[in-house]
């Protein structure tokens, strides 16, 4: 063989040898999926901890946009002619409103084998949502300072005169405490008392007297801890118990009425431009290892059955089952409220600002 014929061969194979890396980076490229995730520490361990590991399983780039639940359902309705988004994070209260919306399709169980292990309370609007993070929602109190609370009617009386710091208006929690006022007002169980949460008005307007300020913000729940207040709420266990674990004196109450749920979900975009890629994200955020892995650093429960944890960790979950029911955990019914939510929250703001 030449000179000439032995280098050309050497180039060719060597051109060869290069092909496949080549294709490969390039189908990479191609998969490209975008997510959108929660702005708040679980949101941070999510890509830390479960996004590369996927990109390097599903060969792919994982391009995630940080958001609350209304930015996040804004992001899609700002690109629902052309998606981009292939899976988005909300929570409960968004689901519905995006199904309303035709911005999301309903989650194919062929296409998620893990939505097979998930309570059926945390499969969100006929499917069109899951959950894969739950906090309990109540009241908050220093352990070293305040009793137990045995039920809402006692953040009413006298002992608590401005004593209390109460969620602001402009948080799903507010919604809460206005089914919470008109369970007391009505004497009905907190799932019959939302349907007429109107009566809760005039109740609620007693809650006046005791509210020493209203809270925009996390940090303004060490009011309690340090001792300016005696109760807060209604807020997120995911907001207190990290604090708790530190020793901080800030704990959990859930009066006997019942506890509420804050699911973090996930939902399939319609039109995803990642289908495929979108199903198998959503399916790894319901593996049992990532559950585990998420509830034991955020102190939320996971979603799906037959998680193993120590003690030290389940004191702070609502899970497994039997502890659900023990709390009487109860999730709004957000289709009836949604519609009215705006009014609502005008009347909330109303009463406490008057």
């Amino acid at each position: 063989m030449s000179a000439m014929k032995r280098r050309t061969f050497i180039k060719a194979v060597a051109g060869a040898a290069l092909l496949p890396y080549i294709q490969v980076k390039a189908n990479a490229a191609d998969r490209v999926l975008q997510v959108g995730v929660y702005n708040s520490a679980q949101g941070a361990l999510i890509k830390q901890k479960v996004l590369p590991e996927f990109e390097k399983e599903y060969n792919c780039k994982v391009l995630t946009t940080e958001g609350a639940t209304l930015a996040n359902i804004a992001a899609l309705r700002a690109t629902k002619a052309k998606p981009v988004f292939s899976v988005m994070s909300m929570d409960d209260i968004g689901v519905p409103q995006a199904k309303a919306e035709s911005l999301i399709e309903p989650l194919p169980a062929e296409g998620i084998p893990n939505l097979k292990n998930v309570f059926d309370r945390y499969l969100l609007s006929d499917r069109y949502g899951v959950g894969f993070s739950v906090s309990m929602a109540g009241l908050f109190i220093n352990p070293q300072m305040t009793k137990p609370i045995a039920s809402y009617n006692e953040i009413f009386t006298p002992q608590f005169a401005h004593q209390m710091i109460l969620n602001t208006p402009k948080n799903t929690q507010s919604i809460l405490m206005l089914i919470v006022a008109a369970a007391l007002a009505t004497g009905k169980p907190l799932q019959e008392a939302q349907y007429e949460i109107d009566k809760g008005w005039d109740k609620l307007a007693e809650l006046k007297n005791n509210v020493m300020t209203v809270y925009d913000g996390e940090a303004q729940v060490m009011m309690v801890a340090q001792g300016q207040a005696m109760v807060g709420g209604i807020e997120y266990s995911k907001a207190i118990y990290p604090h708790t674990k530190k020793g901080i004196p800030l704990d959990m109450t859930f009066p006997k009425e019942g506890a509420f749920t804050g699911i973090n979900g996930l939902a399939l975009v319609k039109g995803a431009p990642q289908r495929e890629l979108g199903l198998a994200w959503i399916n790894r955020l319901l593996d049992a290892d990532v559950q585990k892995m998420l509830a034991e650093v955020t102190l939320s429960a996971p979603t799906v059955r037959g998680i193993n944890f120590d003690a030290a960790t389940l004191k702070y979950l609502a899970y497994p089952e039997d502890k659900m029911k023990q709390l009487n955990l109860f999730t709004p019914d957000w289709t009836y409220i949604i519609p009215r939510r705006a009014e609502l929250l005008e009347r909330y703001n109303q009463t406490f600002n008057a």
